[in-house]
C-alpha cells in the first residue's frame, strides 16, 4: 500500500487525480525542470496556510522518500525529487532539533539500499548519498566511506562529491587511496575534486 498519497492528504488537502498520486502544486514543485525548489517552496507546497515550523514538508518530504511501493515512474521520480529536497533541512543541525529526522531519513535509505549498484534501487541510494553531504553532519563519514567500494561507477562518483560537501578532512585519506586504484575516470575526476576542496586551508 502506498502511504505517501495519504498522508500528503493531511498535509495539503485532497489528491489530485495525476500521474502521481500527488496534489498538483506538490507534485510541481517536486519537479522542477529550469530550477532547484527552496525550502521556502516545499514548504509552501505542503503547507499552503502559514506554517510555524517545516513539520508538514518533512513528513511530506519523508513519506515520498521512503515509499518502497513506488512502481511506476512518475511515482519513482517523485521519490527520486523528494530524497534530494531532504538535503534542504537540517544543515549541521542539533540532534535533538525535529529538523534532524531529515537526516535520519536519509541515514536509514543509505542502510537499506547499501548494496545496491543496479536499477531502481542503485538510484535512491545514489540520491541519499548526493542529499547526505550538504547536511555536513560529520559523523555520517563513516556511514559515505563504505561505498567507494560500491560496483557502480555513478555511485563512487556520488559518494565522492558528497565527501566533498559533508567538508570532513578525514576524507582526504581514503579518497587518494581511492584514487590509486580507481579505474573509472569519471570517478577519478569527482575524486580530484574533492580532494581539491578539501585539501584547502578552510573547505567550508
Amino acid at each position: 500500500m502506498k502511504l505517501w498519497p495519504l498522508v500528503l492528504a493531511l498535509f495539503a488537502g485532497s489528491v489530485a487525480a495525476g500521474s502521481t498520486g500527488l496534489p498538483d502544486h506538490v507534485e510541481q514543485v517536486l519537479t522542477l525542470i529550469d530550477s532547484l525548489p527552496t525550502q521556502i517552496d516545499l514548504d509552501s507546497a505542503f503547507c499552503p496556510t502559514p506554517c510555524s515550523d517545516h513539520g508538514p514538508a518533512m513528513q511530506g518530504l519523508e513519506a515520498i522518500a521512503t515509499d518502497n511501493g513506488a512502481t511506476d515512474s512518475a511515482s519513482r521520480n517523485a521519490r527520486l525529487h523528494a530524497i534530494s529536497a531532504l538535503s534542504l533541512y537540517c544543515i549541521q543541525c542539533d540532534p535533538l532539533k525535529p529538523e534532524y529526522q531529515a537526516h535520519e531519513t536519509l541515514v536509514s535509505i543509505i542502510q537499506t539500499t547499501t548494496w545496491a549498484s543496479t536499477g531502481f534501487d542503485a538510484l535512491v541510494l545514489r540520491a541519499a548519498i548526493e542529499a547526505l553531504g550538504p547536511q555536513r553532519i560529520a559523523s555520517d563519514l563513516s556511514l559515505l566511506l563504505p561505498q567507494l567500494q560500491n560496483p557502480s561507477r555513478d555511485i563512487r562518483a556520488a559518494v565522492a562529491h558528497s565527501l566533498r560537501d559533508l567538508c570532513n578532512t578525514g576524507a582526504i585519506g581514503p579518497l587518494r587511496q581511492q584514487q590509486e586504484t580507481e579505474t573509472s575516470e569519471q570517478v577519478k575526476q569527482a575524486i580530484t575534486e574533492a580532494l581539491r576542496v578539501l585539501g584547502q586551508g578552510s573547505p567550508c
